[in-house]
Order: structure tokens, then C-alpha cells, then sequence
């Protein structure tokens, strides 16, 4: 019965995925945006943005390799955590994510659009103040990632289909005795190595006894959770410009709890427009996911999470 059960499981998450084409109104938002393109040297030009960063007020927090051909870094400043610490979740939008992805002979410098991440994390401010930073330090080229976009509105309330998680239902990974010790064992999991995974990045958000870290699945070895396999090898197969910026994945100690986003929700939300063929190459990655950041978490295993 449980086998048929995560099979019909399976089964639905394809088919809810590959959902029908949406329309929506115009100048909605993107869920990324393409600072510029560029020639030469991939380190080179992480440098560049990194020095362009910290000249606009911005922190790097943490940077790593996801895959060859492609930097990802963490970067916050003092308008991220601030408006991260005014909401219950808020953290999960406290980091920004800036990218470099060799495509070709051309290198495209991109970043998650903080607008669309403050309406898809719920938070109370837009983070224009953000976008403002970060046009400026890097440029905008252009706004990508999906089709036609989506209002605030929308992705403030947004799943992807009937049966699919919310930003509130997220992986429940473990829970400590005390923050102190959620975050010390996340940290130290970490920086073990555990399940293939390592730190990227941690930000300690101001006034609340909540933690983010960014996890690189890089040298993950099951397929299911490993970044190249998911990203390079799947879904930015169908983008021409690459959402690199995606990763790295985020926990969150809260409080005593230890939590991060429902793959569910969270390539759906940052990927609206992926096909059916594509999230069927990912039907297990739910579940694979859940059961590596467990680990990290200090966690138990679940029987029921293949899914």
C-alpha cells in the first residue's frame, strides 16, 4: 500500500509540474536578472564582481564552484537583513545570490531579482532599495526566467498547482535542544562534510535566533541532490541564459528547529516555467534532498520522504 502510495505520489508531481501555460499581466515580475555578458577568464570576472559588490555596500558572505564553468556567491547588506529580520521567515531572503556562468565562449553575469524573492518569501518590504543597489553596482540587462512573470500579488500566495506545498510547508529537518545548538551542529555538519555537502555561506539575522546557511551539494554523490546534476545538467538546459544564481540551497535554524524550503515550492516558484520532461528527470529529487539536508540537520531519517 505504501508503495503505491509514493508511486501515485510520483506520478502526481509530474503531472502537476508540467501544469497548464498561465498568462499573466504585463510587467510582472522576473525571477532573475542578467547584469551583463562578458569576455575571458571566469575567475577574473568573479573578481570584478565581487570588488563591484563591495564598493556598493555589499558583504560577500560566501562563495563556491557549483559545477566547472560556474561561480555562485552569497552577498547580503544592511537593507537585506533588516527587512529579513521584520518577518517570521524573513531570513530565507536575507542573502542574495550573484552568479558567473561560462556559456560558450560568453560569461553572463547574473542575480536573483530581490523583488521577486521578497514576494515569493513573503516579506513586508519590496527590497527596491535592493535592486537599486544592485543595478547599479552590476547593471541589468535584462529581467528573465520565465515567460510572462508574476505580480507580487501572485507570489505572495504562490504553489504551483492544486496538491503542491506553499512557502510555508517546509522540510521540518530536525530540532535541538537549544538555537545554540541547532546552529552549532548545522555549522559543524557542514564543515565535516556530511553527505557530500559543505558551507558556503552563514548569517547570523539581527534580533532574531535565526541562522542561514548555504549549502553546496557540488561534491554530493547521489545524483538526485547533487547542484550539477540538478541545475547544469537538467533544468538550465532549457535556458539559454543560465539561473545559475538558484544555488546554493538554504537551511535555516529557527529557534530550535532546523528548516529550509520544500524543493516542491522552491524550483517551482524560482523555475515556473519548466516542462513535464524536465521535472520528471527530477521526480525523486524531493526526497533526496530532504533526506541530505536531514543529515546536516542532525536529524532522524524519514521512510516516507522518497518523494
Amino acid at each position: 500500500m505504501a508503495q503505491m502510495a509514493k508511486g501515485m505520489m510520483a506520478v502526481l508531481w509530474v503531472l502537476l509540474m508540467a501544469g497548464p501555460g498561465k498568462v499573466w499581466a504585463q510587467g510582472a515580475l522576473q525571477p532573475y536578472v542578467l547584469a551583463y555578458t562578458a569576455q575571458g577568464d571566469l575567475a577574473a570576472e568573479a573578481a570584478k564582481v565581487k570588488t563591484k559588490l563591495a564598493a556598493a555596500g555589499f558583504t560577500v558572505l560566501g562563495e563556491y564552484t557549483p559545477y566547472p564553468g560556474a561561480w555562485v556567491a552569497g552577498v547580503t547588506n544592511d537593507a537585506l537583513k533588516q527587512a529579513a529580520a521584520k518577518d517570521p521567515r524573513g531570513a530565507f531572503a536575507a542573502v542574495e545570490h550573484v552568479a558567473v556562468t561560462q556559456v560558450g565562449g560568453t560569461l553572463q553575469v547574473s542575480y536573483l531579482n530581490p523583488q521577486y524573492m521578497a514576494a515569493a518569501y513573503q516579506l513586508s518590504s519590496d527590497d527596491a532599495d535592493v535592486l537599486a543597489a544592485l543595478q547599479k553596482a552590476l547593471g541589468a540587462q535584462q529581467a528573465f526566467g520565465t515567460k510572462d512573470g508574476r505580480s507580487a500579488a501572485q507570489l505572495r500566495d504562490y504553489h504551483y498547482m492544486l496538491g503542491m506545498e506553499y512557502f510555508k510547508d517546509v522540510y521540518r529537518l530536525g530540532r535541538h535542544a537549544s538555537y545554540e545548538d541547532a546552529v552549532k551542529t548545522v555549522e559543524a555538519n557542514l564543515r565535516k562534510g556530511v553527505g557530500g555537502t559543505a558551507l558556503v555561506y552563514r548569517l547570523d539575522i539581527p534580533g532574531r535566533q535565526q541562522t542561514l546557511f548555504g549549502v553546496s551539494r557540488a561534491n554530493v554523490p547521489d545524483p538526485r541532490a547533487n547542484d550539477r546534476h540538478i541545475m547544469a545538467d537538467t533544468v538550465d538546459q532549457m535556458f539559454q541564459i543560465k539561473t545559475t544564481a538558484y544555488l546554493p540551497y538554504d537551511m535555516l535554524v529557527d529557534g530550535k528547529e532546523v528548516v529550509a524550503l520544500h524543493m516542491r515550492f522552491r524550483m517551482a516558484v524560482w523555475h515556473p516555467d519548466l516542462t513535464m520532461g524536465t521535472f520528471g528527470k527530477l521526480i525523486t529529487s524531493p526526497g533526496a534532498i530532504e533526506e541530505l539536508l536531514t543529515q546536516v540537520a542532525g536529524g532522524k531519517k524519514r521512510s516516507d520522504s522518497l518523494y
